[in-house]
């Protein structure tokens, strides 16, 4: 089974809103079940997050790291992480330098 968490989003005024987050390791059943326990109407659409890429070129070659996306919040973090060293992964050299 694919991990990864999965969102809730209605279509309102012409775009896409945020209903819900349903966390990691759950199935899409799950997800299905959270918006019939909501009990309410409209267009939906059920998204799943399961992976968050950390790509830069090294030596002219591109490398991925790559992590599970379990929350909004652990994707937030990693973005955060990434914006704050500038898309550069912090090595053990690297972070003595700082």
């Amino acid at each position: 089974m694919p991990h990864g968490f999965f969102t809730i989003e209605q279509w309102r005024k012409k775009r896409w809103l945020t209903v819900c987050h349903v966390r990691g390791f759950r199935k899409l059943t799950d997800a299905i079940r959270e918006l019939e326990r909501r009990n309410k109407t409209g267009f939906f659409r059920i998204t799943q997050m399961q992976r968050m890429i950390w790509a830069e070129k090294i030596d002219g070659k591109l490398r991925l790291r790559k992590w599970h996306a379990s929350n909004p919040e652990s994707l937030f973090r990693t973005a955060a992480a990434f914006d704050h060293d500038k898309g550069k992964w912090r090595t053990p050299v690297r972070r003595q330098s700082k």
